[in-house]
């Protein structure tokens, strides 16, 4: 589910600054390196916005069968410009994002992931690029500096892959059926 654009962006961020630490351009590397690592971090957070929205809108046109009102509704009222409230990016969890489908799906979404350290600590690199996407958007891009470097925030991004694709099965009618036999 890793996105190719991004993995070229990490390795370009790699070559172009090994290319200038070779050249003994250690200003224009450090300053390649600094910009990169945000690009990095916008491309991962804006590459798990667009699959995350994509999948609760297919998760709701498979639910909503023929009647495409609701799935209009939740495109319009719970994705479009909407995405990064549906999360908190603050806490180190997805609670909030879970609660929105139900105390029942939120509840049993928190018994897998406290029960597989793997993918808890997915979920932690997932809310890690989201609250590092924030910081740089509201607080001066510009300014900005991206306190982690390129190959962490490239380990988080492949991290978090995993945790973007567990919310996809998770937004599956099937999920809804194990809750129900769970139940």
């Amino acid at each position: 589910m890793e996105n190719d654009r991004i993995e070229r962006q990490y390795q370009d961020s790699k070559d172009l600054v090994a290319y200038l630490m070779e050249k003994s351009e250690v200003s224009f590397a450090t300053y390649i390196d600094s910009v990169y690592k945000k690009v990095l971090v916008l491309s991962a957070a804006s590459y798990f916005e667009s699959v995350i929205s994509k999948d609760i809108s297919a998760y709701a046109t498979k639910v909503s069968g023929s009647d495409k009102r609701i799935v209009t509704l939740i495109e319009n009222k719970a994705i479009k410009r909407q995405y990064h409230t549906l999360f908190d990016w603050d806490k180190n969890n997805t609670n909030k994002f879970w609660s929105l489908f139900g105390e029942n799906t939120k509840n049993k979404v928190r018994e897998q992931l406290d029960e597989n350290e793997h993918l808890k600590a997915a979920e932690r690199a997932f809310v890690e690029l989201g609250r590092q996407r924030n910081l740089l958007v509201h607080e001066n891009f510009a300014e900005y500096d991206v306190n982690t470097t390129v190959e962490e925030i490239y380990e988080k991004y492949k991290l978090a892959c995993e945790f973007v694709s567990y919310i996809e099965k998770v937004l599956d009618p099937s999920f809804v059926k194990q809750l129900a036999q769970d139940g």
